[in-house]
């Protein structure tokens, strides 16, 4: 499974060629309107993805410690 961080990589090499390529009123218009948004987005879910990355790694290491306690857990 990709990471949000992949994701977000791959688009901003797709929003600097659209920048690139597109140099009017509308292509700034949706950059502001559109893309700038994904992107915030996009940054928010990689926060999420890491909090839940660290509450796994915390379920992972209860888990270890609860079979060492009771190794049929």
């Amino acid at each position: 499974m990709e990471k949000f961080e992949d994701i977000q990589n791959s688009f901003k090499n797709m929003r600097t060629d659209f920048l690139e390529n597109v140099k009017d009123r509308v292509g700034a218009s949706i950059d502001n309107e559109q893309l700038e948004s994904y992107e915030r987005t996009l940054s928010q879910m990689i926060g999420v993805e890491n909090k839940v990355n660290i509450e796994i790694l915390n379920i992972n290491r209860l888990l270890v410690e609860a079979r060492t306690i009771l190794p049929r857990v």
